[in-house]
């Protein structure tokens, strides 16, 4: 329990038949049916808080509660998280009434410290209140903690969560906390004597009977059983409505309890909390909208994924729930990537400085500084522009190729139902598969040993092509029994031709591969958002291992940017390639002496990542070189 004060002084101990070694100094709190004492531990010589249910108010319904008081206890004591009050001890006193002995907590309600996040101005207020994300982090992990033991605690709200004087957060009154592979149990049916639900609904305290919540912050299937049954969900729809009283300081909805819980049961939307307050950061409201789904299926599946897009944000990380503007995306990718654009921009600037203080300084700093001004807004211009190319590239590249291994993956199914992968109905599969992609250069089907057993159209070139690949690369690629890409072999014609294949499999042996031909000069850029060759960027892509899969200039296809030789006069070139293979996406820039060494060649380079395996990740890579104006 909080630190609410006691009401005898701590010097003046109470008689009352507890265990021998516990002493009681006062009472923190009283509820409808139950109260918590301050009590003191004279074997560890530690203060704690001491639960019981009060006997002359339970009622008719006596053997029902004391059987939930028994469950709280239980199920507090089997929650063993930071964010949850330990259980220290269960008894029962001389007249038969149970009790638990759990950590005293002190400190203040959240429901306190959400109302103190008062400021004259708004921008004010919101950071106070977004101080108290971090907490509310720690909440969700723990209900997150409860889920992954199938424990909902149904009953979450800003009175029931304590903040510590030294950080914690703990979650209190696990009195309606359900584990849900359990039977329903007749607490929730309405005893004979209850209440009626207009008579519960004009209440805002916990309910007790057919409905089992905090109107507030009851889910719509707790209130109407259209929406489903009661799950983890449950939870999280109440998490959300926390954060949007913690982001705006108001409930989501106002009126009566009975109002309340007709506009929660309702189907339309739950609001936005930048409905109340446009301020509030646009993914923390996506992220409460989501949480706040009336429709139980649209929501996190657990207070744990709440909890992890709640940490994207602290940490700056992509939301995954909020769908960004290329503009957002921009800054954000900016943002992580300070370093690479202030080398580029210093670079660029230091160029066009440099050339102002070659004047002379007093007439002409003046137009240096507005050219490199200039160059900054260039810079911020490019990169931006060389993002969204290589992003819209490499998810059309992705999005092409994934649509491929997808068509092999089903058709092995039918050829391994062939009983081989060389006979008449293997051959007619492939004649039937020709036009899965519109580039594909051949389909084939290849036996264990890197040997082409079947094949359309046929071609002997490109039949041996596909032995070669598949002889040099199928022991260490193509066993796995997952879909790979091939690596470049060079054809008699000068161009690059690769493989994306899959296994063929009979129960657990692999009787071969189905593989489809591609010509890379072709290929790659055909599956890209736009053409390469016309576009004023270039444009190049690079596998994990530093192999040029593609480059504008077709004698730099088939290359290692890290060991060829050619690589070894552009040291800043390999740099980048160390960081392009190292990080999913990024910004760079890189520079070189022209040919003539008179020259120096600046470029900005973004770069993107095509899926198509798990081993092997392709780079796309758009530069563009600067020129200051």
């Amino acid at each position: 329990m909080s630190d609410e004060n006691p009401k005898h002084t701590q010097d003046e101990a109470i008689e009352a038949p507890y265990a021998e070694e516990l002493t009681l100094r006062g009472m923190l709190g009283q509820g409808g049916i139950g109260r918590v004492f301050l009590g003191f531990d004279k074997k560890i010589g530690r203060e704690v808080a001491i639960k019981e249910p009060i006997e002359e108010k339970l009622g008719a319904n006596k053997t029902r509660v004391l059987a939930r008081f028994v469950r709280e206890a239980r199920i507090s004591g089997q929650l063993e998280h930071p964010g949850i009050i330990p259980v220290y001890e269960f008894g029962t006193k001389a007249n038969g009434i149970p009790f638990y002995v759990m950590k005293r907590v002190q400190g203040r309600r959240l429901k306190e410290a959400i109302e103190s996040c008062v400021a004259f101005r708004e921008e004010d207020e919101l950071r106070m209140r977004l101080a108290l994300l971090p907490a509310f982090i720690s909440i969700c992990d723990a209900v997150g903690y409860s889920h992954s033991r199938k424990i909902i605690h149904r009953d979450l709200k800003p009175s029931n969560i304590v903040l510590g004087e030294f950080g914690e957060a703990i979650i209190l009154d696990w009195g309606l906390a359900k584990r849900l592979d359990e039977e329903a149990d007749s607490e929730e049916e309405i005893p004979s004597a209850a209440p009626s639900l207009e008579e519960m609904a004009d209440s805002f305290h916990t309910m007790q009977g057919a409905l089992v919540g905090t109107p507030s912050y009851m889910s719509p299937e707790q209130i109407d059983k259209r929406f489903g049954d009661v799950g983890t969900e449950s939870d999280v729809y109440a998490l959300g409505a926390i954060l949007f009283l913690m982001l705006t300081g108001e409930k989501p909805y106002a009126g009566t309890p009975r109002e309340v819980m007709k506009q929660v049961a309702s189907f339309e939307p739950s609001p936005s909390p930048r409905s109340r307050r446009s301020s509030i950061p646009s993914e923390l409201a996506a992220i409460c909208e989501k949480a706040m789904a009336k429709r139980k299926e649209n929501r996190f599946k657990d207070a744990a994924e709440l909890a992890f897009e709640l940490k994207a944000f602290r940490d700056g990380r992509i939301v995954s729930v909020y769908a960004y503007s290329r503009r957002e995306l921009f800054a954000r990718f900016v943002s992580r990537n300070k370093a690479a654009i202030a080398a580029a921009a210093v670079v660029i600037v230091s160029i066009v400085a440099g050339a102002g203080l070659a004047l002379n300084f007093a007439a002409d700093a003046r137009v240096a500084r507005a050219r490199a001004e200039r160059a900054l807004v260039d810079v911020t211009a490019l990169s931006s522009s060389a993002i969204n190319l290589s992003s819209d590239a490499a998810e059309s590249a992705g999005r092409d190729f994934t649509s491929v291994i997808k068509a092999l993956d089903k058709s092995t199914r039918r050829i391994a139902g062939y009983g081989s992968i060389s006979n008449e109905k293997a051959v007619a599969l492939l004649k039937e598969l020709v036009g899965i992609d519109k580039d594909a250069l051949a389909l084939a089907t290849i036996t264990p040993e890197g040997k082409v057993a079947a094949m359309y159209p046929e071609r002997s070139d490109t039949a041996e092509a596909l032995s070669t690949v598949f002889a040099r690369e199928s022991a260490a690629r193509f066993d796995a029994n997952k879909q790979s890409a091939s690596g470049l072999v060079r054809m008699p014609d000068g161009s690059h031709v690769f493989a994306i294949a899959s296994p063929i499999k009979r129960g657990s042996s692999e009787i071969g591969v189905l593989a489809v031909l591609y010509t890379a000069e072709k290929a790659i850029p055909a599956a890209m958002s736009f053409d390469p060759l016309k576009s004023e960027y270039q444009v190049w892509c690079m596998r994990g291992d530093g192999l040029i899969f593609y480059d504008e200039d077709p004698d730099q296809i088939g290359r290692s940017l890290f060991t060829d030789e050619i690589y070894a006069k552009f040291p800043e070139l390999r740099m980048l390639g160390e960081k392009i293979r190292s990080e999913p996406n990024g910004l760079g820039y890189y520079s070189y002496l022209a040919r003539g060494g008179e020259n120096v060649v600046y470029k900005i380079a973004a770069w993107d990542t095509i899926k198509i395996d798990d081993r092997d990740d392709l780079k796309v890579v758009v530069a563009y070189p600067y020129r200051s104006r």
